[in-house]
């Protein structure tokens, strides 16, 4: 979702009036578009379960999963719920995505994501945030990728004081 925003703010400026990017990626590294493409197949071939499990091993913070069941069962329940065939399109997609020329994107930006994050670890939020002008990058302690989830107060605080800062 991320890169789409991205691409959408860089090729139809006018329609976008700013950005809250929470997990934001730039683009796949190379090393994880394979691994994309077999979830893909894993997908329509055995469904989510494997899938959702992994998902919440990889991309929660261990201290969600040892002291926040209720967030662990939401991410996973998020990820079940998906349809298999959506859902293998959707790393598909991924897996082919390009990232967007950040450097274009003109309007005031949000992005945060977790420590732990290792979809979109700090260091890429960061990276993002130095080509985008005035943007704003906020890493949350003890958080994974599912920052919305795993952080909801936090994630909620800056994105108030973001769009404070928009009136």
């Amino acid at each position: 979702g991320t890169i789409l925003c991205q691409h959408i703010a860089v090729q139809q400026p006018r329609l976008v009036q700013g950005l809250a990017l929470f997990g934001p990626l730039a683009a796949p590294p190379d090393q994880a578009r394979a691994g994309l493409k077999a979830r893909a197949e894993t997908a329509r071939a055995e469904g989510m379960g494997d899938i959702a499990d992994a998902i919440v091993k990889a991309a929660t913070a261990a201290a969600t999963r040892e002291r926040n069941p209720v967030a662990v069962a939401l991410v996973r329940e998020s990820v079940m719920r998906q349809d298999p065939r959506g859902y293998a399109a959707n790393c598909e997609a991924l897996a082919a995505a390009e990232a967007a020329d950040a450097s274009r994107i003109a309007c005031p930006t949000l992005l945060v994501t977790g420590e732990d994050d290792v979809v979109a670890p700090p260091s890429v939020a960061r990276q993002l945030g130095e080509k985008i002008e005035g943007a704003r990058v906020h890493v949350l302690p003890r958080c994974g990728h599912w920052t919305p989830f795993e952080a909801p107060e936090a994630c909620n605080g800056h994105l108030k004081e973001f769009l404070a800062r928009r009136q």
